[in-house]
């Protein structure tokens, strides 16, 4: 059962109701039933229920019949119908509304015409009289209408009581009593609504748009989106364990004091549309030659709550990898708006974004995908919103000063390709561009070494659009070298210096002496949904004898140790440089923690303070000597994926044997339907995980072993434990 139809997200957002649409109808081959039949089985639980079918054209004859009636070359197709071999040579023209019992015919126009709206007008037929009679009996597209209003109504009294007692009672409920149930399920997510048309033509657009705003909820129906609160001191450092007081915020609904539990109703949280406060998501950055700020950067936002006016001061708080230290705030000024009116963008004068509406921002320099828009605290209209409602108590503006929207942090890179210009004349070029895609995609990354330009990406898809993009959108030619997977090291179990290790050498005529007693232990960050890890950078933590005998102050996290000490700060810096190479694959360590227990010197603190590289440097060689000591007790982790093949059901054998030989597992198998023996339907599903290494290039593999029939899609779910060394090393790049 898929969690984003059933359940909110790990943040604690509501989850969405949602409404399908069958798409491409005109399109040789398409299968409405097929279609449903699919959804049926990729979403397990979501009951979807057909409130549209579509129509078709069968031979050039008039449509029409007169007397409102549908002429007899217009068939409708029943969501039941795999076979369709009686619109096998028609073309779509149109649907049926179940609900209203309608017909709606678009007139054929090519798809550049579609702008135009006079040419694209459609008939509309009632099916039904006015006592809910049909008009024409004989009609087969009223015929299969009343068939699938049936099975509308059916699907609906296993989920509406009202809608239940219309069916044993075999009745006919009316158009507004059906569209009241069909939107208290869809709220509900008990049945998923399905519609159908060509949206390329223009055709089922406008039956869409009624359906999202009938049956979904507007934002006065939502709760408020979880946010996350990042603490000034997680925003000045890199420590997991002031990062795991990183603390969720915003309920959706906070409950009233107990005194008065009774009286006190729940306050309107920072989110809600009604709420006075900004927050605002920049959910897209493109760049627009001659619009927005020097590099025509133009900011895509959705306000939650409050409004967006230009000249407006904004808080820009980007929310923090995991494993990432987070960014400090930003201040930025709205340098003015776009009007959004389709492809076209006007400058809008004294623009104004309330609530629940989508704006384009200009001005902003430094915002990029996924940062979170607050208005500055310093203007007026804060303290005076503040200071209304704090008489009226309505809402709850008791929230943090630096809040991100939950869950929208983007994921780390697991594929690099190194990447130069065809000409050395473009190389200049080419890193201009690579800066404005990666502000637009922050899962994108890019590295530019004395030798290379490395780009990181989340897969070879996500790479083959950026390379595709600077080809079309900025007239540049690159090559691209061979795909690297990015690995790392971690430790499965616990690993113990003997006590105090001593580190003595001399270096010229300098003498670098300390002793380090430490710990290294493996840090458990799995995630619930899969076996995989979600990896951490790795975290240096110094105990109490050693601050002790460092004279530092037993409260103070390590990195403001670190900024404070200059001891402490070579201490951390000497461990977290010793981590930066395993002693496996000389990869990155992950997920990973070093305590520090001790630290001695012969000269006492004196000697580390005037000589501090002496702590660095021993604590960085005692790791590496004591990981090289035990590799046993360490791995090699590598990129998980995430992958659903689509195969014909006579090749699933083949498929699966290939996938256990990448050393993939394989979780679920659905098989198509093919009762009715028809070739084009019997395809199956695959689910299952593998590892990235193994599926480079697998797009060339899976369609040689089924003769192209064969597509699939793969998701990055997290680093799991590589039982195979790779052969290959990351380094090379450098």
């Amino acid at each position: 059962k898929h969690s984003h139809l059933n359940k909110g997200d790990k943040y604690g957002h509501e989850p969405l109701p949602c409404i399908a649409f069958v798409n491409k109808m005109d399109k040789e081959g398409c299968n409405f039933a097929y279609a449903m039949s699919t959804l049926k089985y990729k979403l397990p639980g979501a009951n979807p229920t057909a409130m549209q079918i579509p129509l078709y054209q069968v031979g050039k004859v008039s449509t029409a019949k007169g007397n409102n009636k549908i002429g007899a070359n217009i068939v409708a197709v029943s969501p039941d119908d795999l076979s369709m071999n009686h619109v096998s040579n028609g073309y779509f023209v149109g649907i049926v509304d179940l609900i209203e019992m309608r017909a709606i015919i678009w007139p054929d126009v090519e798809s550049s015409s579609v702008s135009n709206v006079e040419e694209c007008i459609p008939d509309v037929y009632q099916l039904l009289n006015d006592n809910n009679e049909p008009i024409d009996p004989e009609s087969q597209v009223t015929q299969i209408a009343l068939s699938a209003r049936h099975d509308l109504l059916v699907s609906l009294a296993d989920v509406d009581e009202n809608m239940e007692h219309y069916y044993l009672l075999e009745k006919e409920p009316s158009n507004y009593e059906l569209k009241v149930a069909l939107r208290k399920a869809t709220l509900a997510r008990k049945l998923l609504p399905v519609t159908t048309g060509a949206a390329l033509r223009g055709r089922g657009v406008e039956p869409l748009l009624d359906a999202i705003a009938d049956f979904l909820p507007s934002p006065i129906d939502r709760l408020a989106p979880a946010l996350i609160e990042q603490e000034e001191e997680d925003l000045s450092n890199n420590s997991s364990a002031k990062r795991n007081k990183t603390k969720k915020i915003s309920k959706n609904l906070q409950p009233a004091s107990s005194n008065n539990a009774a009286k006190e109703k729940p306050k309107i949280q920072l989110g809600h549309s009604l709420h006075p406060s900004l927050l605002a998501l920049a959910f897209k950055v493109v760049h627009m030659k001659n619009k927005g700020s020097g590099d025509g950067r133009v900011v895509f936002a959705r306000v939650y709550s409050g409004k967006i006016t230009s000249r407006d001061t904004l808080k820009v708080i980007t929310p923090r990898v995991p494993g990432e230290k987070s960014e400090k705030p930003r201040t930025e000024r709205v340098g003015g708006m776009l009007e959004l009116f389709g492809g076209r963008f006007g400058n809008l004068k004294d623009g104004v974004c309330h609530s629940g509406d989508v704006c384009a921002l200009v001005g902003l320099k430094s915002v990029v995908t996924g940062d979170t828009l607050l208005l500055n605290s310093n203007q007026g209209t804060n303290k005076k919103s503040k200071k209304k409602n704090g008489e009226t108590n309505e809402f709850n503006m008791d929230v943090g000063e630096n809040i991100c929207l939950a869950g929208v942090a983007s994921p780390k890179p697991v594929l690099t390709v190194r990447i130069e210009a065809e000409s050395s004349e473009q190389q200049s070029k080419l890193s201009e561009v690579l800066a404005l895609l990666v502000a637009e995609d922050p899962s994108l990354q890019m590295e530019e070494t004395e030798s290379a330009t490395l780009l990181s990406g989340l897969g070879e898809l996500h790479i083959e659009v950026v390379v595709d993009r600077m080809r079309r959108e900025h007239n540049l030619e690159v090559w691209i070298g061979k795909p690297s997977v990015t690995y790392r090291e971690t430790v499965t179990g616990e690993i113990e210096t003997p006590g105090l290790v001593e580190y003595d050498r001399t270096v010229g005529a300098t003498r670098l002496q300390a002793a380090v007693h430490l710990i290294l232990e493996p840090v458990a960050c799995l995630d619930a949904t899969t076996s995989c890890m979600i990896l951490t950078e790795p975290d240096v933590t110094i105990g109490h004898k050693a601050r002790q005998f460092l004279g530092l102050d037993e409260d103070a996290s390590e990195d403001e140790l670190a900024l404070r000490s200059d001891v402490a700060h070579a201490l951390i810096a000497g461990c977290k440089g010793a981590l930066k190479r395993g002693p496996l694959g000389s990869y990155g360590f992950a997920n990973a923690k070093c305590h520090i227990v001790d630290v001695d010197a012969e000269g006492g603190v004196a000697a580390l303070e005037a000589l501090p590289g002496s702590l660095r440097a021993a604590a960085s060689n005692i790791i590496t000597s004591t990981l090289l000591e035990n590799k046993a007790s360490c791995s090699i982790l590598e990129p998980s994926m995430s992958i659903e093949i689509t195969v014909p059901t006579d090749m699933v054998g083949l498929v699966l044997s290939d996938l256990t030989s990448r050393r993939g597992t394989v979780g679920e198998v659905f098989m198509g339907d093919n009762e009715d023996q028809i070739p084009v339907h019997s395809k199956a599903l695959i689910h299952g995980e593998v590892p990235l290494m193994e599926i480079l290039g697998y797009a060339n593999t899976i369609r040689s072993i089924t003769g192209g029939e064969g597509t699939f899609t793969a998701e990055y779910k997290g680093h799991s434990t590589c039982d195979q060394h790779p052969t290959q090393n990351l380094s090379s790049y450098s």
